[in-house]
C-alpha cells in the first residue's frame, strides 16, 4: 500500500512541476513579446552626469582624446596590397623594397606607444561639456530600448578610438571603435557592459564623431 501511495504523490508532484515550468515559460515567452528587442524602454531613467563620471575611465582622465587613423586601408585581417608596377615584377631586389616601403595598417597600441602619434590622421580634444556628451552616448543609449540580445560581428578593422589620458599625457586606457563591422574593443577589458554595447549605440556614437569633425569610415586613396 505505501508504495502505490508514494508512487501516486510522486507522479502528483511530478504533474504540478511540469506544470509550474510550462506557466513559467509561457511567462518569459509573453514577457519577451510583450516586450520585444529594441523597443522604447518606458521605464528608462538616465545615468545622470556626476555618476556617468565616476565610473573608470573617466574618473581617472585628466583628457580625452578621439582619433581616426588607418582611414585609407580597406578593412581585412590581411591588408590589401596593390599589383606592384610592371617593371619591377620580374625585378626580385625591386620587388622586395617596394612592399618593405609600402605604408601598412597600425595597430591602436602600437600608436599609442609612438611619442609623436605620427599615424593618427585626425583627433580632438574634448571639452568638458563634449565629455558629458561622449559619456551619455556611451552609457545611456543601450538603456534606451529593450535588449534581448547583443551580437557580434567576425570582422573587427577599427579606424575610431576613445583616449584616455593620466596626469602624465600618457594613455592608460582607451576604447577602439569599427562602425563599419559595428564592434567596440577596449583596454583594460570589458570597461563596458554587455548590455551597453548594443547594435543601437554605434548611430549615436558615429553621429557624435562626425559632430565633431572626424571620419568613420574608410576613404579611398585618389
Amino acid at each position: 500500500m505505501i508504495p502505490r501511495v508514494f508512487i501516486i504523490l510522486f507522479s502528483l508532484f511530478f504533474t504540478f512541476s511540469f506544470a509550474q515550468k510550462k506557466k513559467k515559460a509561457r511567462d518569459l515567452l509573453a514577457e519577451i513579446h510583450q516586450y520585444p528587442h529594441g523597443g522604447i524602454n518606458k521605464d528608462f531613467k538616465p545615468v545622470p552626469l556626476q555618476k556617468r563620471l565616476t565610473r573608470f575611465p573617466f574618473d581617472k582622465a585628466v583628457k580625452v582624446k578621439i582619433i581616426s587613423y588607418n582611414l585609407n586601408f580597406i578593412g581585412s585581417a590581411v591588408p590589401y596590397l596593390p599589383k606592384p608596377p610592371v617593371h619591377i615584377q620580374s625585378d626580385s631586389i625591386s620587388l622586395k623594397k617596394y612592399y618593405e616601403n609600402f605604408k601598412k595598417p597600425v595597430a591602436l597600441e602600437n600608436l599609442i606607444k609612438d611619442i609623436n602619434h605620427k599615424d593618427i590622421q585626425e583627433s580632438k580634444t574634448l571639452t568638458l561639456t563634449e565629455i558629458s556628451e561622449l559619456s551619455d552616448v556611451l552609457y545611456n543609449t543601450c538603456k534606451k530600448y529593450y535588449i534581448a540580445y547583443t551580437s557580434k560581428n567576425g570582422c573587427f578593422f577599427p579606424r575610431n578610438a576613445i583616449l584616455f589620458y593620466d596626469e602624465d599625457d600618457n594613455v592608460f586606457a582607451y576604447f577602439e571603435i569599427c562602425f563599419e563591422c559595428l564592434g567596440i574593443e577596449s583596454f583594460p577589458k570589458e570597461m563596458m557592459d554587455p548590455i551597453e554595447t548594443c547594435e543601437f549605440l554605434y548611430p549615436d556614437l558615429k553621429k557624435f564623431f562626425k559632430s565633431k569633425g572626424l571620419t568613420t569610415e574608410y576613404v579611398s586613396k585618389k
